[in-house]
């Protein structure tokens, strides 16, 4: 008598079909997590350069907290710098800042609170616009020099290349009354 012989119908292994299909899942996955890993990446740069912005906006706002809204040699009758006052490190109140613009780029900025440039950021600029506003309307925007108020903008931008206008990274707005 001979012994059962086994069927020669069971499988030992995967299928072609079978194996392109495994591979087409897992190459799938692949490319997805490399997308989200390059998503992450961009995002993550976007937020260095965001907080950078911050703080850029937050030393002109550190450097003109102890400033008074109007020159304390000639009052109001002069809106920026008065005559002599040729250097950020000169100027004595915060209607000198206005119309202040400065870059990496231009070797004029962007500064620190103690109005030194901030070496190795070329790529930076500081705009300033400080306005005169209603004390008791503080959305008023009032004569120059006008007001014990003063509303100061510094927009921040990031610059691809010297002759770029920039993207704006942030905006920092505050309020000083004397």
């Amino acid at each position: 008598m001979r012994p059962h012989a086994r069927s020669t119908s069971s499988r030992r292994g995967f299928t072609l079909v079978e194996t392109g299909l495994a591979i087409i899942i897992v190459s799938t996955a692949m490319l997805a997590m490399l997308a989200a890993n390059e998503s992450f990446s961009k995002q993550n740069y976007w937020g260095e350069r965001a907080a950078q912005a911050a703080r850029l906006g937050g030393e002109i706002r550190e450097r003109t907290m102890v400033l008074t809204t109007a020159d304390p040699v000639t009052g109001t009758d002069t809106w920026g710098p008065e005559p002599g006052e040729a250097a950020v490190a000169d100027w004595d109140d915060i209607d000198d800042y206005d119309g202040l613009d400065i870059s990496g780029w231009a070797g004029t900025g962007p500064i620190d609170s103690a109005g030194q440039v901030i070496p190795s950021m070329n790529q930076w600029r500081q705009s300033v616009q400080v306005q005169s506003v209603d004390p008791t309307s503080l959305a008023t925007v009032v004569a120059d020099g006008t007001s014990e108020a003063v509303r100061v903008t510094v927009d921040v931008y990031w610059l691809d290349q010297p002759t770029s206008p920039g993207e704006l990274m942030t905006t920092v707005t505050w309020v000083h009354v004397q």
